[in-house]
């Protein structure tokens, strides 16, 4: 039997990452404020299902408030605010009043494109042909490739042919040294 370490974890440590989680903290910080490495949490969460279920309920809660601001922050909203005054031969005054946030064009696009993707997101959705479209720009591509190919495959086989013409011919105009040896001897191109 190996001497293995004992655990340092207790029962109250879901509580705290619970409400760490709650209040937004990451992996990495709950693991810090509880002294322990981030493979430790993670290990933690693996072995305890109390740890590994207070963490989820309380990311959920973070995530859920801050989709509730979203959506405020979308729709606009009213809040009071207080302001104390000083009246000229009085003491302080606290006066309330409402205050109203107009709504945020970005915030209701971000939240439409997380809730409605499909006519809202900001990456549209591609055309169902659009393979098609490729498919068929692909098969222009390679028809007017073989087109010049064969063009040009003609313009060198006259351009050979004349060659080998004049030299037949003995017209030597454009060589500018001695050749040695043989003439050359015409071969059918295919």
């Amino acid at each position: 039997m190996t001497d293995a370490r004992p655990s340092q974890y207790k029962p109250d440590f879901a509580r705290i990452a619970g409400r760490l989680c709650r209040n937004g903290a990451t992996d990495i910080e709950v693991a810090d404020i509880l002294g322990i490495s981030v493979r430790t949490f993670y290990r933690w969460c693996l072995q305890h299902d109390d740890f590994t279920a207070a963490i989820s309920v309380g990311k959920e809660a973070a995530d859920d408030r801050v989709e509730r601001s979203l959506y405020q922050r979308a729709v606009g909203y009213d809040y009071t605010a207080e302001k104390i005054v000083t009246p000229p031969g009085g003491g302080p005054v606290v006066m309330f009043y409402n205050v109203h946030v107009p709504a945020d064009v970005r915030a209701a696009l971000h939240w439409l494109a997380m809730r409605r993707p499909r006519p809202w997101a900001r990456v549209p959705e591609p055309d169902a042909d659009l393979a098609h479209i490729i498919g068929e720009r692909r098969k222009q591509v390679a028809e007017e490739s073989e087109r010049q190919a064969a063009e040009q495959q003609g313009r060198f086989k006259a351009a050979v042919e004349s060659e080998v013409a004049r030299r037949l011919a003995g017209d030597t105009g454009r060589r500018s040294h001695k050749t040695k040896g043989p003439p050359l001897v015409a071969t059918a191109l295919p």
